[in-house]
């Protein structure tokens, strides 16, 4: 049986100790935390992120238009678009995003949980009913899409991040056309949420029509399936380590679950590597890696260097500690291009921890069925199987049915 620590990906994409090289292909890898953090801090603007320099011409998938494929600064050495892109939703992430998002978290969990043991099999299939359902729900509520588009949006992010290449991404119009529908809307009745704050930079003239879509389709797919992965690795990690209980009598420390949660991160690096394109000469050890090629740069394996926490002494970083810290980790990325929603991602993995923990007493996972990851832009994960106490979890969710009842009907 494939277990939750084996990774799609052969083990030396995730050793910081494998050298620089080219594959056959021709891309260029990098490992090491020193290497993966001179790239993601570049000082030089040797690298770049725009994908339109190694992209075929002509029309490409919207996301390809999101801050994320973007710098500061163009290959031709003008000022880039990150910066502006970035700050214009920046604020609200720092701002509002938590603060705003954890009761609407909670109650979707909540809701999702109560349909799991409403099933009455005291089993549940952990991606498909519950880990990419709550974040893809989040996501659709921060960027207004309705809740019944749920089950076609996952098919269109399958297709999405299944793909291996990014010139393997099809062009999804129809996708598109329902995101002009949602702005749209959202200029004839505003609500003050994140899309109309897109919306509003539209409307203004600081975004462009495809940098608008980005953003949308962008936050769908960094949001979705790099937040549920997480949160299927969050169980399966703590299940196949003997750790769920222990964790479950660390609900209500703080401290304990947010180290958890960088660790469940670090270990299960869900986005575990990311291409750039060369714009100069660059040299990594004895590897000469000239402008115009493609380097991925392996957060995985970064996550693995003994480096990645500044000499301190620590566990073995192949192993899984739940009490590891500091952790430096890079799951999330560094500097200018550190995830806008990684404390939305964290919040979302401690709410459904919580959450998962109370109502599903007796909480295992049921090794006896296949457990399977798919290796894309995302290391994502299509089947976990977990098995419950049916009974006393049905005694749990009764009240918080009674409590929903009376809440809808003074509504």
């Amino acid at each position: 049986m494939t277990k939750p620590s084996d990774f799609p990906r052969e083990q030396r994409f995730r050793d910081p100790l494998t050298p620089p090289f080219r594959d056959e292909g021709g891309a260029y890898h990098v490992f090491s935390y020193e290497d993966v953090m001179r790239v993601m801090m570049n000082p030089d603007a040797a690298f770049s992120r725009d994908p339109s320099d190694w992209l075929p011409p002509g029309p490409h998938h919207m996301a390809l238009d999101f801050m994320w494929a973007v710098e500061p600064f163009t290959v031709t050495g003008e000022p880039g678009r990150h910066d502006a892109l970035r700050g214009i939703v920046e604020p609200w992430f720092r701002t509002r995003a938590v603060r705003s998002m954890e009761p609407l978290i909670r109650e979707l969990a909540v809701d999702l949980l109560d349909g799991v043991v409403a099933k009455g099999t005291g089993e549940l299939d952990l991606p498909r009913e519950l880990a990419y359902r709550l974040s893809i729900r989040v996501i659709c509520s921060l960027c207004g899409i309705e809740l019944d588009r749920e089950h076609w949006l996952r098919e269109k992010l399958d297709e999405f991040h299944q793909a291996t290449t990014y010139e393997d991404i099809p062009q999804q119009w129809d996708v598109e056309a329902y995101y002009w529908q949602l702005v749209a809307k959202r200029l004839v009745r505003p609500r003050d949420e994140l899309l109309d704050v897109l919306v509003a930079a539209w409307k203004d003239e600081r975004i462009g029509d495809r940098e608008l879509l980005g953003y949308i389709a962008g936050f769908v797919a960094a949001g979705t399936d790099t937040t549920g992965t997480s949160l299927v690795n969050a169980f399966s990690l703590l299940a196949e380590f003997g750790l769920l209980e222990a964790i479950r009598d660390d609900l209500e420390d703080e401290q304990a679950l947010r180290r958890v949660v960088e660790e469940i991160l670090r270990f299960g690096t869900p986005f575990p590597v990311k291409p750039l394109f060369v714009v100069k000469d660059s040299t990594f050890g004895d590897l000469v890696v000239p402008a115009g090629s493609v380097l991925k740069v392996w957060f995985a394996a970064a996550n693995r260097d003994e480096a990645v926490n500044g000499g301190v002494p620590q566990s073995d970083p192949d192993a899984f500690d739940r009490g590891r810290w500091p952790n430096r980790h890079v799951g999330l990325g560094h500097g200018k291009h550190y995830c806008l929603g990684a404390e939305l991602a964290r919040l979302e993995t401690r709410i459904l921890l919580q959450e998962g923990l109370r109502r599903l007493p007796g909480l295992c996972l049921d090794d006896t069925k296949p457990f399977g990851r798919y290796a894309g832009i995302v290391d994502g994960v299509t089947e976990a199987t977990f098995r419950f106490d049916q009974e006393r979890a049905e005694g749990i969710a009764q009240p918080s049915r009674a409590k929903a009842a009376a809440a809808a009907a003074a509504r």
